[in-house]
C-alpha cells in the first residue's frame, strides 16, 4: 500500500468556516478514490516565498493518506490544479506509513496576530534604536557647534 502526503495552501482571507468547508470537501473527494485520511491537520498561515495570485500569505494546511485507486487518484490532482479553493498544491509519495498527528485545538493562529505582534516589536525596537542614535548625532553635533565656538572665539 503506498502512502501519500500532500501540502495545500488556501486563501488567507478564507475564515475558519471556509477552511473547514475546503478540508472537508479534498477529503470528500479523497474518499471518492478509495483512499483513507490518516491526518489532516491546519499548519497556520504563513508567508509565501514569491506573491502566488496577487498574495503574500496563505493558510497551509497538511493531509496524509493512504493510496486508493490510481486513476482516481489522477483525477484528484486534476481537480486539485482547477480548484479556486487552493492556490498552490504539492503531493508526494512517502517510503513509510506516517505517523499519526494529534489535532490541535482551535488556537490556531490564523489571523496573523503573532505576526502583528512581532512585526510591532520589530518596529518599536527600531525605533529605540533610531531614538538613541538620534540622541548621539545631537550629542556630536553640540559636541562639534562647542568646538567651533571655541575655535571662532579667538579668530575675532
Amino acid at each position: 500500500m503506498y502512502y501519500y502526503e500532500i501540502l495545500y495552501i488556501v486563501n488567507p482571507n478564507f475564515e475558519r468556516k471556509k477552511i473547514d468547508d475546503t478540508m472537508k470537501e479534498i477529503e470528500s473527494r479523497l474518499n471518492k478514490t478509495k483512499s483513507k485520511i490518516i491526518n489532516h491537520v491546519i499548519w497556520g498561515k504563513k508567508k509565501l516565498a514569491y506573491p502566488i495570485q496577487d498574495h503574500k500569505y496563505g493558510t497551509y494546511i497538511m493531509a496524509h493518506y493512504s493510496g486508493g485507486d490510481k486513476n482516481a487518484l489522477d483525477e484528484f490532482n486534476s481537480w486539485l490544479k482547477l480548484s479556486d479553493l487552493v492556490i498552490r498544491h504539492m503531493i508526494v509519495r512517502l517510503d513509510n506509513e506516517p505517523d499519526v498527528i494529534e489535532k490541535m485545538g482551535n488556537d490556531l493562529n490564523l489571523d496573523s496576530e503573532k505576526e502583528h505582534k512581532e512585526h510591532k516589536e520589530h518596529k518599536e525596537i527600531k525605533e529605540e534604536k533610531l531614538n538613541d542614535s538620534g540622541k548621539e548625532t545631537e550629542e556630536k553635533l553640540n559636541d562639534s557647534e562647542k568646538e567651533t565656538e571655541e575655535k571662532t572665539e579667538g579668530v575675532e
